[in-house]
């Protein structure tokens, strides 16, 4: 190996480099360890185009030959189709053969590798057949065959080069690799880490704006006009409970003659007792609502009415029911119904005017816009601290990574140099 460790003193890796230069001294390594080798390459190159082309046209030759006339038929069955699959496998493999215009150890080494590997099987797979095609066309496949042992004899003659240094050339690509995978992680990182930035930036504008808010929400709780709404809003409710009250009260008051009037509803249906329009009316309405039928119109009028009804056909409620009804009915009339009316239409008309007054005031839309507007931006705090966390957890991952590629970088290089190498990955030059 003196051979080796003289190439490699030419492109001598320092004890202490940055990590931007190793790529600089990785080219001058590679070109110290294959000098020469762009000379011999263009020379090699031009031979194998040239086997190449003769290939072509030996290929051509065996596609157009006539064959052996003294071939059994046994043969020529076999020997024809194994031709044309002979054929077209090897235009195949020539137009697969493609010479690079560079000479670098790195192109011919993917050179060598690709057309090799394609030689392996110029006839395909059926090697056992081509004896046929040789009988019936022994001068023909004699080239072809020649052809194909010299470009093998070429491509080992350039990578003649190369051979011995297999090892070397393994690091050095593994570093080449490791190096890219190290500005990818870099760059990834940097643009992580300026995102997590945006991130924080973005928290710090959300929570102000939330701190903002709850100061407006204060603001408007502690104030004067909030106090006003908060008391109109009682009073409505105080309102609305004594309204529900006195209708509970008034549905109350005529629930004793709801039987009554039902089977009188009933006996109209059946025609067992036909009533007035009138009757009829003042029938429904209180079955339908009493509070209504008391808002309505003279809901005096139409006891009166169902009164008359019962006192005039004695047939049409038993006793018993007759009299408990027209009880009811006479203490319904000795009632001040208006008033009870009144006091409903003042209680409702209170309750519209307080409502009208609360809906005149902003206050309560400002207080629900600003409570919103809280939720709201809250729910986009907390998204965004979510997609940091990831951000950071991504960054920790990519560290990680970068650190296991260094560690790998050092390695790689210390088998290429023979030594103890430290790279300073954070220095630019």
């Amino acid at each position: 190996m003196k051979w080796l460790n003289r190439v490699i003193g030419k492109g001598k890796i320092p004890s202490i480099i940055t990590f931007d230069e190793i790529d600089d001294r990785l080219e001058l390594l590679s070109q110290s360890l294959f000098r020469g080798l762009s000379t011999n390459t263009d020379q090699l190159y031009g031979m194998i185009g040239g086997t190449q082309e003769s290939l072509k046209q030996n290929t051509t030759k065996l596609q157009e030959a006539e064959q052996d006339e003294k071939a059994s038929d046994f043969v020529v069955k076999r020997g024809l189709p194994n031709r044309d699959i002979m054929v077209k496998h090897l235009r195949s493999l020539a137009e697969k053969i493609l010479i690079p215009t560079q000479t670098d150890y790195k192109t011919v080494l993917s050179f060598y590798r690709v057309t090799i590997s394609n030689l392996e099987f110029p006839f395909g797979k059926s090697l056992k057949n081509i004896r046929y095609v040789r009988s019936l066309f022994p001068d023909e496949t004699k080239a072809i065959i020649s052809d194909l042992k010299r470009l093998k004899i070429l491509l080992n003659r350039l990578i003649a080069p190369i051979k011995g240094k297999e090892d070397l050339i393994t690091d050095l690509e593994q570093v080449s690799e490791i190096i890219q995978d190290i500005k990818d992680l870099k760059s990834e990182l940097g643009e992580e880490k300026e995102k997590v930035y945006g991130q924080e930036e973005e928290c710090s504008a959300l929570k102000s704006k939330i701190e903002t808010e709850e100061k407006r929400l204060r603001a408007i709780e502690e104030g004067g006009e909030w106090a006003r709404f908060k008391a109109l809003e009682t009073k409505l409710y105080s309102l609305e409970d004594e309204l529900n009250v006195l209708e509970s009260d008034i549905s109350n008051l005529f629930f004793p003659i709801n039987k009554a009037l039902s089977l009188l509803k009933k006996q109209d249906e059946t025609g067992r007792h036909v009533l007035t329009p009138e009757e009829r009316k003042a029938i429904l309405s209180i079955l339908s609502s009493p509070i209504q039928a008391l808002g309505e119109g003279d809901v005096t009028d139409f006891l009166y009415s169902i009164k008359n009804v019962i006192e005039k056909e004695a047939s049409i409620l038993k006793d018993q029911k007759r009299e408990k009804a027209l009880k009811w009915i006479n203490h319904l009339l000795n009632i001040e119904l208006s008033e009870i009316k009144g006091k409903r239409e003042r209680l409702q008309s209170r309750i519209e005017e307080t409502r009208g007054m609360i809906s005149d005031m902003t206050i309560l839309k400002d207080k629900e816009e600003t409570e919103e507007s809280i939720v709201s931006v809250n729910r986009q705090l907390t998204r965004l601290q979510e997609e940091k966390a990831r951000s950071k957890r991504h960054i920790v991952s990519l560290e990680a990574e970068l650190t296991e590629k260094q560690r790998l970088l050092l390695e790689a290089l210390e088998r290429i140099a023979g030594k103890e190498i430290e790279v300073k990955f954070d220095v630019v030059v």
